[in-house]
């Protein structure tokens, strides 16, 4: 029965690296734990509107709990079967039997955490190796999240930068009584097409970005992709002049891979239509596009 249990520790162990791989290392890739995990937060938030800004940050920080709590487990089953025998106390006395789940628990979250009191000590060579890896995978687990979550709020940050600059120029525009495209400008249009492109890389390598909805909607990018359109579709209209038709074009093809990446990932729509996509952005994140 032990010799099972540590079996299934190792088995836990693989699922729970394999899925840090994906969510950190692979991100492109769908099916990893953070998907699920921020689209389920995701949904409940949307029950109350007032709290879906956290739904991310919770959905996030559950993400890396789920981490530690699995991989604490799994080497908690790999001791198992070793405890008592296998490990000293710090007065080098064999530890007490009878608090054998709670004593290999306890062992594997120091362990993890690099915590190492010296209480509780591996024995045998078996025993030393396994506590060696679990500390090992403990520090680069740390570390990987620590980058992940650097690395993220400058991609969010970027993510408002864009919905914030459209925001702006939809303003200019009622007040001024102009349009972007009657100007003839094309530094604009390049600017926006630019910054779309940084959005849809963003989502792919930092998928969990989605799911950080800003507390002012007109911080989200999903209210202002009707403007973006508008703004491709009119700079390509006829008439335009050459360079503004380039530039609307690359805004244009910006927005068709912004469509697809947000469809593919996160709407499931299965719509070729891209205003189709992008309404049902804007529904899922609760603002008016």
């Amino acid at each position: 029965m032990d010799v099972a249990l540590a079996f299934l520790g190792v088995a836990l162990i693989a699922m729970i690296l394999w899925e840090v791989f994906n969510d950190l290392f692979h991100p492109a890739g769908t099916g990893a734990l953070s998907d699920w995990l921020g689209r389920g937060f995701f949904t409940v938030f949307k029950r109350w509107p007032r709290f879906l800004p956290i739904a991310g940050p919770v959905a996030l920080v559950t993400v890396i709990c789920t981490w530690v709590a699995g991989l604490v487990i799994g080497f908690s089953l790999v001791y198992f079967h070793a405890y008592p025998a296998d490990f000293r106390t710090s007065v080098g006395t064999t530890p007490a039997a009878s608090s054998r789940l709670p004593s290999v628990l306890y062992f594997s979250f120091e362990t993890l955490v690099t915590l190492g009191y010296g209480d509780l000590v591996p024995r045998t060579s078996l025993m030393r190796v396994a506590s060696t890896i679990e500390a090992l995978i403990g520090f680069g687990l740390l570390t990987a999240s620590v980058s992940s979550i650097v690395l993220l709020y400058p991609a969010l940050s970027r993510m408002r930068v864009l919905a914030r600059g459209v925001s702006h120029l939809v303003t200019a525009e009622k007040e001024s009584g102009l349009s972007i495209v009657d100007t003839g400008s094309d530094v604009v249009l390049n600017s926006h097409a630019r910054d779309v492109t940084h959005a849809r890389t963003d989502l792919v390598h930092f998928p969990m970005v989605y799911y950080f909805a800003p507390d002012d909607p007109r911080a989200s990018v999903a209210r202002w992709t009707r403007d973006l359109t508008r703004f491709a579709t009119d700079a390509r209209s006829p008439g335009r002049p050459e360079h503004v038709r380039l530039a609307g074009a690359a805004l244009d093809a910006a927005l068709h891979d912004f469509a697809a990446i947000l469809d593919g990932r996160f709407l499931h729509t299965q719509s070729r239509d891209r205003q189709h996509i992008f309404e049902s952005y804007s529904r899922d994140h609760l603002v008016n596009g």
